[in-house]
């Protein structure tokens, strides 16, 4: 992705699992990365592990505290992150939370919290990196993370908040895709199907029947590997997409529920 070379770019939730797979794609494509994530989330290790030459201009990186659901925070954040690395060209609206819960049994604060984090928070984020790029009349990219989750019934599972939080950023990426555009600011979502994270790793040991029954609905026969999902958000950042926008892309193999 050459066009990415020298572009700042924002990832929330950057310091691990997705987040940090997109670092590194947009790293080794020459642009410089904002790993945004909670005070308490590794950054000082995240930024140990990427790629960085430090006798480079470009393919740099530096951790930034942000709480997305906070948007006073946001906008604290957004500051200092083009107050170090100057104006930023592109944002990875990525940081979310997924709350397995019977839906009987949700209690309004975990309803309200999965929403905070995934639907305020992409808000807040693309909104505020968004009105920095209108006022400096730059153009810029924004991509905002959903899932197939926010597509279609995936089962067996208990995720009524996060699917969702997902089909509203999805809708999200198209209406502000549509109002943004005269503003040379283009805004996606990406959906990515079952992916080879932590998580799925930890539930494919614990409950192998159920990986299996998800793979059976994946005709790739596999799961998807974080850096195939990064090669979709790089490509919606870079200018190989500079017609692209107001759209989601999947990246899920072809999921097909039963």
């Amino acid at each position: 992705m050459e066009t990415l070379e020298g572009k700042n770019i924002v990832i929330t939730g950057g310091t691990g699992g997705l987040g940090f797979a997109i670092a590194e794609r947009l790293i080794t494509s020459g642009a410089n990365v904002v790993l945004a994530d909670l005070p308490g989330a590794d950054g000082a290790g995240a930024l140990a592990a990427l790629p960085q030459d430090p006798a480079q201009d470009k393919g740099r990186a530096i951790f930034v505290a942000m709480d997305v659901s906070d948007a006073d925070d946001v906008e604290r954040a957004a500051a200092e992150a083009e107050a170090r690395l100057g104006p930023i060209d592109g944002v990875v609206a990525n940081a979310g939370i997924a709350p397995p819960t019977d839906a009987f049994d949700y209690d309004a604060q975990s309803w309200r919290r999965t929403m905070g984090v995934n639907v305020d928070g992409v808000f807040f984020t693309a909104q505020s990196f968004a009105k920095r790029m209108k006022a400096a009349g730059r153009p810029g990219s924004i991509v905002m993370i959903s899932s197939i989750a926010g597509f279609r019934v995936v089962k067996p599972e208990r995720h009524a908040a996060y699917g969702t939080s997902k089909a509203a950023v999805a809708h999200l990426a198209s209406l502000l895709g549509v109002e943004w555009a005269p503003h040379g600011i283009r805004v996606n979502a990406l959906a990515p199907g079952y992916t080879a994270t932590q998580i799925l790793k930890k539930a494919q040991e614990s409950d192998p029947e159920m990986m299996a029954n998800w793979l059976s609905q994946v005709p790739i026969a596999r799961l998807l590997e974080p850096a195939e999902i990064a090669n979709g958000v790089a490509f919606l950042l870079s200018d190989l997409a500079s017609g692209v926008t107001a759209t989601t892309l999947s990246v899920d193999g072809g999921y097909r529920p039963a």
